[in-house]
């Protein structure tokens, strides 16, 4: 796993670290080469489309293939549910949300780091494939709108800000960075 670490953020880490406890189940929805898979002690689950290797070299490590709208998994299954940079390249973006919701334990959390509005918009140029635009305030709508609770805007800084200065991180974050980090409990 030591070649997938330069892949790692630390603030994903940072947040794994945070909400998820050793006796914790968590699942990563498109987690292609499982980075993050040891880095938290919890029991680690990568859900992913396909099993296919991206090119020589970037295997997926990835233990259940399927779609992020239809988990082939019980209710109340998981203490965490992430995804990092994956949301936008799935169909039903909000479909993806209600399935992750029903995954989740009572007080289980969603946590969810995805590119921001002008990340996608450049992606959409550079790709040439329509993609979703919403700012962190619209990805945390779009987790109320799915049935999580108590949502968080989150900055992409591996430690703990406080306020003022997490509200100056999340706006410039938007205007010159490439993050919408929401995070909420089922």
């Amino acid at each position: 796993m030591s070649g997938v670490n330069k892949y790692r953020l630390a603030f994903v880490e940072y947040y794994l670290r945070r909400f998820a406890a050793k006796e914790h189940r968590i699942l990563e929805l498109g987690c292609g080469m499982g980075q993050y898979r040891d880095s938290t002690s919890a029991c680690y689950v990568g859900l992913d489309v396909t099993s296919r290797n991206y090119k020589d070299g970037y295997p997926r490590v990835v233990d259940i293939v399927a779609s992020g709208t239809a988990i082939p998994a019980r209710d109340q299954s998981y203490d965490l549910v992430f995804s990092v940079g994956a949301l936008y390249q799935m169909p039903d973006p909000l479909k993806v949300l209600y399935e992750s919701h029903r995954l989740l334990t009572p007080e289980g959390r969603g946590l969810f780091a995805e590119y921001n509005r002008r990340t996608l918009n450049r992606l959409e140029i550079e790709e040439g494939v329509k993609r979703p635009n919403w700012t962190p305030w619209g990805l945390k709508h779009l987790l109320q709108q799915a049935g999580f609770r108590k949502c968080e805007l989150l900055p992409p800084i591996p430690r703990e800000v406080k306020q003022p200065a997490k509200s100056f991180r999340l706006i410039l974050e938007e205007l010159v960075g490439q993050w919408a980090i929401v995070t909420g409990v089922k």
